[in-house]
């Protein structure tokens, strides 16, 4: 009989808890099977098997605690007399005779899973354990010894406008109770009208266009909020989400609701090459009070955009797309663009914000006889 002990860790530690039991009463076990995972206050470990046999008793259970010394199971093991052991021996010769004559690995499906875990071939493992089968151990030495083809991995510190962003991402969601309301667009009459006039106006200021006469009819979208403050902007300074390779860059349209439609769609542009020739001089990157992120171009529908704080909002476009629909009892085409507004519930309810999307909409309806 072998009693498995809770071993010593360090002189500071009495005590443990015990994690997952990989064995039941009953099931045999080889040397260097593990047994039990168990967490300590610094770590969590393996105790492994020193000798076969069978489980026959497990004392300490999933989830209670075990002081150093503690006997957690006990182990069965065969005690064979000289003669037996004799017999063993040749028997063993000709077994261990018979698994080479064969083509197959002798393991357990719980290290089989290991070795696939951790990339190793078991062809190229030499088992140690008995006649041949390959215990824990000879699974971690291939590992050790280079046996395994290991995955290539390239780390690298954040760049600082990656700091940035993760901070400001973080502060936004912990800070902020953000909801997303979503709403398709119909925009097939402004776009019959952009292929009538031959208009190069882009999607993204027609719809950051119609957002900013949506924002001053609903000022308290256009907010922003730090603690229990709330502050309603008069003027839409408008940020538009540029992506770049070191990241991403918020340039702000300062005034936007005094340009028109022409005006708002060149200053964009302008803003746009700035961001992408690092040429940023001149570019405000703070003091927006709304923001508009447009990743259609990448195929995306609708998604959840994470407000930039202090804002209270901010509105997220997707891909534009055909879309068919029954009038009059005909099949009739027509285009839609789908529209993501995230909203901090601490300052706007669901309805004002569900009645803003609808404003774009209507905006976007108005828009036609600018185009």
């Amino acid at each position: 009989m072998f009693e498995v002990e809770m071993p010593r860790t360090s002189d500071e530690i009495e005590e443990s808890l015990i994690v997952f039991w990989h064995v039941e009463e009953g099931d045999s076990v080889e040397e260097g099977d593990v047994l039990v995972e168990v967490q300590t206050e610094k770590a969590v470990f393996e105790i492994e098997a020193e000798t076969e046999g069978t489980i026959s008793e497990i004392l300490v259970k999933r989830g209670e605690s075990a002081k150093v010394g503690d006997v957690l199971a006990k182990v069965e093991t065969k005690v064979l007399d000289s003669s037996k052991e004799s017999e063993l021996k040749v028997d063993n010769k000709i077994n261990e005779e018979k698994i080479h004559a064969v083509s197959f690995v002798s393991i357990s499906p719980r290290l089989r899973k290991l070795a696939k875990d951790l990339n190793v071939n078991l062809t190229d493992v030499k088992g140690t354990g008995k006649n041949g089968t390959i215990i824990e151990k000879d699974i971690k030495n291939a590992v050790e010894g280079g046996e395994v083809q290991k995955e290539t991995r390239t780390a690298k510190e954040m760049s600082n406008i990656r700091k940035t962003i993760a901070s400001r991402m973080m502060t936004s969601l912990h800070e902020s109770a953000q909801l997303t309301l979503t709403t398709w667009v119909d925009v097939t009459e402004l776009g019959k009208r952009r292929k009538e006039t031959e208009s190069n106006m882009g999607w993204n200021s027609l719809i950051s266009y119609a957002t900013v006469k949506a924002l001053e009819q609903h000022p308290a979208i256009n907010a922003h909020v730090q603690g229990e403050k709330i502050t309603m902007h008069e003027k839409v300074h408008l940020g538009m989400a540029v992506d770049t390779t070191e990241g991403l860059y918020v340039p702000v349209l300062e005034d936007a609701n005094r340009l028109s439609l022409i005006q708002l769609d060149k200053e964009l542009k302008v803003l746009a090459k700035k961001v992408a020739s690092k040429n940023l001089s001149d570019v405000a990157l703070k003091g927006s009070t709304f923001t508009v992120t447009n990743l259609g171009k990448f195929g995306i529908e609708f998604f959840t955009p994470i407000i930039n704080p202090p804002e209270a909002c901010i509105l997220g476009v997707g891909k534009i797309e055909p879309y068919l629909v029954l009038e009059d009892g005909e099949v009739v085409q027509k285009e839609r663009i789908p529209l993501s507004l995230t909203f901090d519930h601490r300052v706007v309810d669901g309805a004002p914000a569900a009645k803003f999307l609808q404003t774009i909409a209507d905006q976007c309806q108005s828009l036609v006889k600018e185009v």
